[in-house]
């Protein structure tokens, strides 16, 4: 458990530093406004394409996981998108908003993931969590963007339109240039590797510091039920959702594990990067990320306990 906690702890750490900054008046609105766009079409999209791309799926059985994983999100996006009246009703939220809970409820956070995998499974397990990022990433941001885009305008685009917002997308193109590099089977050269884990390193902290810096406490406040509702689902709900999944295809052993273990993180820092950039309610994605991180550290060990 304390493994865990170490684990969470920075990102906490981070987004409070970033909140830190942006009370200071250190670093002014304009200038965040600028990491976020860095963040959006270079950082994110470079450790999402090199993560799936130079993963190493040879032991792994890739398909049934892969497909384990497609379908608990979708399970997830169906209950959520049949439920949205519903929701919506219950919790007086508007198009934006809804669409951060869309969000803070489906979205992992990969690099918390690939930070415990190693501590917990070793650091072969990380295979599985390539396979994770392969099976997931593409789908999520296909699927988010899609909402934002239609919930953040108040009307539902084109399927034109909307196939548009989504290919143009660096999230969703980053993602389907991973598995594209991947089917191609080609070596994945070490100078490359380098170059972009330089590029990509810094996407965590600056997305971070920028959700930290867009979290507005009184805000929080006037919106706990969201918030609640976005962490139930994405720590507990998703996690049994994905082992049944797992289950049903026959996904067992340390592949299952760690699969569920992905289901289990918080929701991804892109979620405020996307947030802000489309439309959506960006300081109640940063509400759910900071709550969720805290949950975590109580919700995990109780996931990694089921697991053993």
């Amino acid at each position: 458990m304390t493994a865990i906690i170490l684990a969470l702890l920075p990102v906490f750490i981070v987004i409070l530093a970033g909140f830190a900054l942006n009370w200071s008046g250190l670093i002014q609105e304009r200038h965040w406004a600028s990491v976020d766009h860095v963040c959006y079409f270079v950082l994110f999209p470079t450790i999402i394409f090199k993560e799936i791309a130079a993963a190493d799926f040879s032991a792994v059985p890739v398909w049934r996981m892969a497909a384990a994983m497609m379908l608990a999100l979708c399970t997830m996006f169906a209950g959520l998108l049949a439920s949205r009246r519903l929701i919506s009703v219950a919790m007086m939220l508007d198009g934006p908003r809804y669409s951060s809970l869309f969000q803070g409820a489906t979205r992992w956070h990969t690099f918390i993931a690939f930070a415990i995998i190693p501590l917990v499974f070793g650091k072969d397990a990380l295979a599985f969590g390539a396979v994770s990022a392969a099976a997931m990433t593409p789908l999520l941001n296909a699927a988010n963007v899609a909402v934002v885009s239609i919930c953040a305008t108040g009307h539902t685009p084109s399927p034109a339109k909307l196939t548009q917002a989504i290919l143009r997308n660096p999230f969703f193109l980053s993602s389907v240039a991973g598995v594209l590099y991947q089917i191609t089977r080609l070596p994945f050269p070490a100078t490359a590797a380098i170059t972009l884990d330089m590029l990509g390193r810094g996407a965590l902290g600056l997305a971070l510091m920028t959700a930290g810096a867009g979290l507005r406490l009184s805000e929080a406040a006037a919106t706990k039920a969201p918030i609640a509702l976005a962490t139930v689902l994405k720590l507990l709900v998703m996690p049994v959702l994905m082992s049944a999944w797992l289950k049903l295809l026959g996904v067992a052993g340390m592949p299952a594990a760690v699969a569920i273990l992905c289901a289990a993180v918080p929701t991804g820092a892109g979620a405020y990067v996307l947030a802000r950039r489309m439309g959506g309610d960006a300081p109640l994605v940063a509400s759910i990320i900071t709550f969720q991180v805290i949950c975590a550290a109580a919700t995990i060990p109780l996931i990694l306990a089921y697991l053993a």
